[in-house]
């Protein structure tokens, strides 16, 4: 065997050192006591021994000086003196025989691929790619690097250099090298047989020895962040192999990697990636290479965040500050950040559901900082809501699931103490009271809505509230946390008057509020400062309910402190003592509105004196104290008027008011103020008009001497003073913005502002000219109280009635910060109509007009302006106004009183609504019927309760409602004793109504107010549906049977026939319709179709071919509706057809054309059409309809299905016409032209067949002998 053989055969063998000797065997001691070795107790760790034995050798070591040199392992092995094995040269002589055959493999190769064409190489390089996959030029670059790297490692020590370009190129980490270099040659490396010589030698490192590296984010194989710096003398230190990093990549420059050897490839693979040793793509190749990638077994090897996926909000990290990590610098930052404290570790920064899931940790300091991230986080979410600020892109539309998540965070912690409680305070605050903090100060509305609505289904009551009153008790938070907790009550109270009347039941919770932030005791520290804003909060409760304002009522007389003390006497600041007395007085007002606490106007007569002359002076400085002082005196005049009308009677009396002489004291501030002030005007001029109104009920001669008086003062500053500036201004300031209102501006309220401002100055004075007028018995005067610019207010008030908001409002699209602004605009056109009654040359009938057109823009709360309206209304319809007017009415209408039938069921939901809100203006009634203060966020639903405001445009029609609801319906128990009136004499007054309604409005060019053509339809069936489910004796007791309610319903249908001929006619929206209409009184859950099928089967039932009952059965018949109305008419009640004889001309309808196109495609409509023919069912318009689209089926010149299909079925259609029909049937189909453009109504449209006669006939020949025998002679 040669020698290379037996070296290839026995590889690396060691000999045992020299210096080790072997030992003589032992005897072993047997242990006397049980036969065991005995027992060793290690007192000190061997490292310990080890120094000792080495102190008593040779004493103290010497450390050394410097750090060892790492050198490599052949140097190490010859300066050991040790030599090398014996088989180490056969070794070498097989390597350099096997490297000369692979450089000689190497250059056939290269020869080959030089002879080879563009297209030879690239089909050999598919078949290698298909032959050993993708990864096949890594494969080898991989097996080249660990041959030359083993290569290396026989060069011996001395012939390196000490810094060669191959080492700086080839670092990889050990573990790496370690896998894939061949088996290491020198003894040296293995494991030695004992380790007794092994000795730990310390060197002296000072700071600058150390060199700190770049950090790189945690990994499966972790790379020393702090190494020894290199050193010059460190030139032998063996390479460890490449590091596959970054900070590599950035320090090797392009020369350097452009000289590598392995930067050529000779089949030029396509560039695939170096791996990374221990990513989960390198542990597939290596341990699984049969699997393929992503294989969901090996899941378990995969990266939670591989740095290729997607950017979801999942993967989103944020630093402790709340700003975004970029996935890049979450990988590359270091981990002193303090980033990488979550389960995942690897990358910085959190994701979120790091945050919450170390939102509940149990370490409390952690909580805390989570908590803090979450409120910065939602700071920046809530700018999207704000629309102002920077916000994360990357959550866009993903802001309420966040702030759900986030405030169940907050919420849940805020029981807790010290940091972690004040953290969880802040994040509630963030998420309930900044994040629509914009919208979130708006009165007179709640901010509830039902398709958003995140607060209501909080655990308020068993919870929050709780845990809430608690903290104010103990008061161991900051004093900015308990301010927070005030705001939140105060944004809570807003949201609802439910949640507002849960924080009123939470038990203590009022009076430690009270005791909080109200009642402190005096200090100079500012944290201890009573607070306005929490009687704000007393303010917002009190006008959510009335219970709520009883029990707010009961814990206000403590603030009569802030009464009694003027501001400038006060020990706080003069700015907090106004404040504290301004949210006083208005606290005070608001419980005024309901007729509530008026008795401290007698309890504190004095004190109040002094206040008012103080506000009067002018040593008052504050327009908000002088206006809200205004408005209280104005709420306790509203309750001295009727004191029969407070909580308890007779809290206040008029004779007191006259005593204190508040009237005479605001007349004395008009002459005070200028042009400039023009809240305080509107607040002066509506104390006035409360003032001059208590005189007309309580005063002598309803007020003759007050209103001399008054007026002497009023005069002279509406005729060129400061009020006519006010006025004029005001009405520029509307008449502009309303020219300039645009869809865009209605959700703006920045816009609506200065427009409702603008509304209430124009308001007030309207009612001060009203409460100057000696009479208001509705006759026109002959000269006004004071003069105005009558022409321009009314030209203003008639374009903000028919501007287009209102059916914005009608629609429920307005937003509900936007409402309470409306309701300006509202009292407004409520105010100009009582003014306008007193004006020279003004007629009923116009007035009637103007009223029929702003009852439907009324809104809630001014339910008792509405009720007043109807009332008046009602009186004005009379026989004298109908002769005047030469409208002739039977007088059977005026001996059963008129419209006295219906007011009734008119005024019923009105008055009786359970929830009642409060006008803007409070009245005697208003102050003991209110229930709220506050509009609903949303509409309320007009089906089911009918007259709530704001009304539909058919309003005059829900007696007819109430009639057909007699079963739910209360308002039979509210009739008074007096009231005696059969359905047939509540139907002819609904009619008249209706008739009157509509002639007035068009008299007067309000077309849009009127009836449209669907609603008069549908009004008119409500009217015959009476008798559904009805069990009458005889047909006489019908109520559509009468002669009276068939007239009436006529003329309000003829209009709307398309051969009408009178003019104006109601204007119709074309995309309105029966089903839209339907949806007031059906509501959304029952569809018109099934109210249509019930009125088909009545009409069935009861009839008798009833001439107007017919009539309207065609309108759902269009060709607009479903084929489902044609064909329940037409083929399931198909015996109906023939008793339907309404001609052409009788038809309500814009246009015939709606009925006949498009063609009718529903294969059983057009069947039934062809058998009702057949049969000789049809007669007048339903002939027309049912020729039209069996001849449209028919005919190529009107047919619109040109295809074979369409010719078979023609064919077909033709067929049965020519075998079944009646030849006057037959001859109408022949004969029937139409045009689209222009409809042709019978006769003319069975007349004549020029232009077409050549085309039928060609099209009959076709159809078979039998039809063309048949059909021949018409044609000829």
């Amino acid at each position: 065997m040669s020698q290379a053989t037996k070296a290839s055969l026995v590889g690396s063998v060691l000999e045992r050192r020299p210096s080790s000797s072997p030992s003589a065997p032992s005897v072993p001691r047997s242990n006397v006591n049980g036969g065991f070795p005995p027992v060793q107790h290690r007192s000190k760790s061997a490292f310990q021994r080890a120094r000792e034995d080495q102190k008593k050798a040779g004493g103290p070591s010497k450390r050394l000086s410097q750090v060892p040199a790492v050198l490599p392992a052949s140097t190490t092995f010859k300066a050991s003196g040790i030599e090398g094995d014996e088989d180490t040269s056969g070794s070498r002589a097989i390597a350099e025989a096997t490297e000369g055959w692979r450089k000689q493999m190497e250059d056939e190769n290269q020869k080959r691929v030089e002879a080879m064409t563009e297209a030879e190489r690239e089909a050999e390089r598919k078949e290698i790619l298909e032959r050993f996959g993708p990864d096949v030029g890594e494969i080898l670059r991989r097996a080249r690097a660990a041959r030359e790297a083993a290569q290396l490692k026989d060069v011996p020590g001395d012939t390196r250099s000490p810094r060669s370009p191959t080492g700086s190129r080839t670092l990889k980490s050990a573990l790496a090298s370690r896998a894939a270099s061949p088996s290491p040659v020198s003894p040296d490396l293995a494991r030695p047989p004992s380790r007794s010589d092994r000795q730990l030698r310390f060197a002296d490192v000072t700071t600058k020895d150390v060199h700190v590296y770049e950090s790189q984010p945690p990994s499966p194989k972790r790379t020393p962040l702090s190494l020894m710096s290199p050193t010059e003398a460190d030139g032998h230190v063996m390479s460890l192999g490449e590091f596959k990093g970054k900070l590599v990549d950035r320090l090797l420059d392009n020369e350097t990697m452009q000289d590598s050897p392995m930067a050529v490839d000779p089949l030029k693979q396509p560039s695939v990636p170096e791996l990374v040793d221990g990513t989960p793509e390198d542990i597939r190749r290596r341990y699984f290479p049969n699997a393929a990638p992503h294989d969901p077994s090996l899941a378990w090897i995969e990266d939670e965040d591989s740095p290729g996926d997607i950017l979801t909000s999942l993967s989103l990290r944020f630093d402790l500050s709340g700003n975004l990590i970029s996935h890049l610098d979450a990988e590359k930052l270091p981990t002193h950040l303090g980033l990488h404290h979550h389960a995942e570790g690897r990358h910085a920064g959190y994701t979120l559901d790091d945050i919450f899931l170390l939102s509940r940790s149990t370490v409390p300091a952690q909580r805390a900082s989570m908590l803090d991230l979450l409120s910065k986080i939602a700071r920046q979410l809530s700018n999207v809501a704000r629309a102002e600020g920077t916000n994360i892109k990357e959550l866009e539309g993903q802001e309420k699931v966040l702030r759900k998540r986030m405030l169940a965070g907050g919420l849940e912690t805020i029981s807790e103490r010290g940091t972690v409680g004040v953290r969880a305070v802040e994040l509630s605050w963030v998420c309930i009271v900044r994040w629509d903090e914009d919208t979130g100060d708006v009165d007179g509305v709640e901010l509830k809505l039902p398709s958003d609505d995140l607060l209501s289904p909080l655990p308020l009551e068993q919870y929050v509230l709780p845990q809430i009153t608690d903290a104010l008790k103990v008061a161991a938070l900051p004093s900015e946390s308990l301010l927070q907790l005030l705001d939140i009550l105060h944004r809570l109270a807003r949201h609802s008057n439910d949640i507002a009347s849960l924080i009123v039941k939470t038990p203590k919770l009022l009076a430690n509020v009270m005791q909080r932030f109200i009642l402190l005791s005096p200090t100079s520290e500012e944290a201890n400062q009573p607070q306005p804003k929490a009687i704000e909060l007393l303010i917002v409760l009190a006008q959510s309910s009335r219970q709520n304002a009883i029990v707010v009522a009961e814990s206000t007389d403590p603030l009569l402190r802030f009464v009694v003390t003027l501001p400038s006497s006060s020990i706080h600041h003069e700015p907090l003592a106004t404040a504290l007395l301004t949210s006083t007085l208005r606290l005070y007002a608001t419980l005024a509105a309901y007729g509530l606490y008026a008795q401290l106007a007698t309890t504190a007569a004095e004190p109040l004196r002094a206040l008012g002359a103080y506000v009067l002076s002018s040593s008052c400085f504050s327009e908000s104290l002088r206006e809200a002082w205004l408005l209280l005196l104005e709420a306790w005049m509203v309750c001295a008027r009727d004191p029969h009308k407070t909580t308890p009677e007779h809290d206040i009396l008029w004779s007191q008011v006259t005593s204190w002489a508040w009237g005479e004291d605001v007349l004395t501030l008009s002459g005070a103020l200028t042009s400039a002030k023009t809240q305080l005007w509107t607040a002066l001029w509506r104390v006035e008009s409360s003032w001059l109104e208590g005189t007309t009920v309580n005063a002598p001669k309803h007020g003759e001497a007050e209103k001399a008086k008054a007026l002497e003062v009023v005069r002279p500053l509406f005729k060129g003073g400061a009020a006519a500036t006010v006025v004029q201004t005001a009405l520029q300031g509307l008449d502009s913005a309303l020219a300039s209102l645009s869809p865009v501006d209605i959700a703006r309220r920045d816009v609506w502002g200065p427009l409702a401002s603008n509304a209430d100055h124009l308001t007030s004075t309207l009612r001060l000219w009203l409460a100057c007028l000696q009479s208001l018995d509705g006759t026109p005067i002959s000269a006004p109280p004071f003069n105005l610019p009558f022409a321009e207010i009314s030209v203003f008030c008639a374009r903000l009635t028919m501007h287009p908001l209102w059916v914005t409002v009608r629609q429920g699209e307005i937003p509900y910060v936007v409402r309470p602004y409306i309701r300006s605009l509202s009292s407004l056109l409520a105010a100009y109509l009582d003014f306008s009654r007193f004006l020279p040359g003004a007629s009923e009938d116009l007035w009637l007009a103007q009223a029929f057109s702003i009852v439907c823009r009324l809104l809630p709360g001014d339910e008792e302006r509405a009720v007043n309206l109807l009332e008046h209304v009602s009186s004005t319809i009379n026989a004298s106004f109908m002769e005047a007017r030469g409208w002739a009415v039977p007088s059977l209408i005026w001996e059963k009183n008129g419209m006295k039938p219906i007011l009734p069921f008119l005024t019923f939901s009105l008055e009786n609504s359970p929830v009642r809100v409060s006008p803007l203006s409070t009245t005697p009634m208003s102050i003991s019927t209110s229930t709220t203060l506050r509009l609903s966020a949303h509409a309320a639903d007009s089906s089911s309760k009918p007259a709530t405001l704001p009304v539909n445009r058919d309003w005059m029609f829900v007696p007819l409602d109430y009639l057909l609801r007699s079963g739910q319906s209360d308002v039979f128990k509210s009739l008074p004793s007096t009231w005696d009136f059969s359905e047939t004499e509540i139907a002819r007054a609904t009619l008249l109504l209706a008739k009157i309604h509509r002639q007035v409005l068009l008299m007067h060019g309000l077309p849009a107010f009127a009836l449209s053509r669907e609603e008069t339809v549908f009004s008119c069936m409500k009217v015959f549906m009476l008798e559904h489910g009805q069990q009458q004796e005889t047909s006489i007791d019908e109520v559509f049977r009468d002669a009276l309610v068939g007239r009436f319903m006529e003329d309000l249908l003829d209009p709307f026939t398309f051969t009408a001929a009178s003019a104006p006619t109601p204007s119709s929206d074309p995309n309105l319709s029966l089903e839209e209409v339907a949806k007031n009184f059906l509501g959304s859950g029952t569809p018109f179709y099934q109210y249509y099928t019930d009125f088909v089967g009545l009409y069935d039932a009861i009839s008798f071919s009833h001439p107007l009952f017919a009539r309207l059965l065609l309108p759902p018949l269009s060709m607009r509706y479903p084929a489902d109305y044609r064909k329940y008419l037409w083929a399931d009640y198909s015996h109906v057809v023939r008793t339907i004889k309404t001609s052409v001309a009788a038809v309500v309808s814009g246009d015939v054309s709606e009925f006949l196109w498009p063609l009718e495609t529903n294969p059983d409509v057009v069947s039934a059409y062809l058998r009702a023919l057949t049969k000789g069912h049809t007669e007048g318009f339903m002939h027309l309809v049912a020729v039209h689209h069996v001849a449209c089926g028919i005919w190529p010149d009107l047919r619109e299905d040109f295809g074979a299909e369409g010719a078979e079925r023609a064919e077909k259609l033709l067929a049965v016409v020519a075998g079944q029909a009646s030849p006057a049937v037959i001859n109408d189909i022949v004969s029937y032209r139409q045009q689209k453009a222009s409809v042709v109504l019978p006769p003319v449209c069975f007349e004549g067949l020029d232009g077409v006669r050549d085309a039928r006939r060609s099209f009959v020949q076709r159809c078979g002998p039998a039809v063309t025998s048949r059909l021949s002679s018409l044609l000829e």
